[in-house]
């Protein structure tokens, strides 16, 4: 059986890109086989001063130069390798590339083939196309705060750049798309995407299909007091996902006794514990708030019921499943090893690394005891 897939063995990327979302997706792009190399300005990418450790993981196995693209020399040199190349990555805002003399009609002259990936804020066009623009930022014009998940608080900032993350995944597969058409049909492709997009293309999804956008996070259907965070009697946190009624079942099964409210006829429907949310929240709050976090890991530790612990700090890092799935692998540079994320899919049984993942799951119940029995939990 083959491995994890390469496609794009012998192709060449150009990453002119700075900062995450486009080395990311030129990252992403080497993962399936591409040889990249990035070219930095005289003073580097600014994400290796702020962020080291994510510059190293994002920029691991290409090569790295630095030119200065407003000096002839550098445009020489950058002509020179972009003959032989098959993609070319870049972050610049709209329009430098062309004051800069290597715009795409200089690029596409040198080489009528090439895919031309620009990652901007907000796009090539529209009204913010020459606006700074950084995560926090796009998910406050994309629409992202617009849409509430819970019922208090209804504003909270995401822990990870998901604006950047989004825009990572729209790009690469953006990437993946032009180098097919650029192969099928020897004409060179220019793809404009921007966290903006991507931003709002998640988000559309959900306001898009919102009958009354404007009311309150309670009226909303999307949120729902039983798919939430509650905190436990020793201040950790447990997340909650009953959409289903047979979840539900199961869930005051495993946490409640036969005279608990939450075991009310009114909460086995769906439209039951939608009708007061606040309440339901309520008496949620108070069932987790009697035990320890650790006690309501053992008490869930069938599966049966989707309610697992939060992990905080570096708890999710000894996670067992996330061994168990290959998420993590290792790199060696000359500074040293370190851990990577690997893709985020398995391919014919093996991660990006080559290895083969065992075809042999272990039961959630047992890891998560013997994970107790060790304190790593704790």
């Amino acid at each position: 059986m083959p491995g994890f897939p390469k496609p794009l063995a012998g192709k060449r990327v150009i990453d002119l890109s700075l900062l995450y979302p486009g080395p990311a997706t030129a990252a992403t792009l080497r993962t399936f086989g591409a040889e990249v190399t990035k070219i930095e300005p005289p003073a580097g990418d600014p994400t290796e001063r702020l962020f080291p450790d994510t510059y190293r993981s994002l920029n691991r196995g290409k090569s790295i130069l630095r030119l200065d693209l407003k000096s002839e020399e550098g445009r020489d040199a950058l002509a020179e390798m972009v003959a032989g190349a098959d993609v070319l990555v870049e972050s610049f805002r709209p329009g430098v590339l062309a004051r800069l003399g290597i715009g795409a009609d200089w690029l596409h002259a040198i080489r009528p083939s090439l895919v031309i990936v620009s990652i901007s804020g907000y796009g090539a066009t529209g009204p913010y196309s020459h606006h700074p623009a950084h995560d926090l930022t796009v998910l406050g014009l994309g629409g992202y705060f617009g849409l509430p998940s819970q019922l208090e608080p209804q504003v909270v900032r995401p822990n990870i750049r998901l604006a950047d993350a989004l825009t990572v995944n729209a790009a690469s597969l953006a990437a993946l798309a032009a180098i097919v058409e650029a192969d099928r049909t020897g004409e060179g492709q220019i793809v404009d995407t921007s966290i903006f997009d991507a931003t709002a293309a998640a988000s559309l999804t959900m306001s898009l299909s919102k009958r009354q956008p404007d009311t309150t996070p309670a009226s909303q259907p999307q949120v729902m007091a039983d798919s939430a965070l509650y905190s436990c009697r020793d201040g950790r946190f447990v997340a909650i996902a009953t959409l289903e009624d047979h979840l539900w079942a199961e869930f005051v099964s495993l946490a409640t006794g036969e005279d608990h409210p939450l075991r009310a006829e009114t909460y086995a429907t769906r439209r039951g514990r939608d009708a007061d949310k606040p309440e339901l929240a309520r008496l949620l709050a108070e069932l987790f708030a009697t035990r320890d976090r650790e006690d309501w890991i053992l008490v869930f530790a069938s599966g049966r019921a989707p309610v697992v612990p939060v992990w905080q700090g570096s708890e999710a890092l000894e996670d067992p499943h996330l061994a168990a799935r290959g998420a993590v692998a290792r790199w060696t540079d000359d500074r040293g090893s370190f851990g990577f994320p690997t893709f985020p899919a398995v391919f014919n049984g093996c991660r990006e690394d080559g290895e083969a993942l065992s075809t042999e799951p272990a039961e959630r119940g047992d890891v998560l005891k013997r994970e107790m029995a060790s304190g790593s939990t704790g």
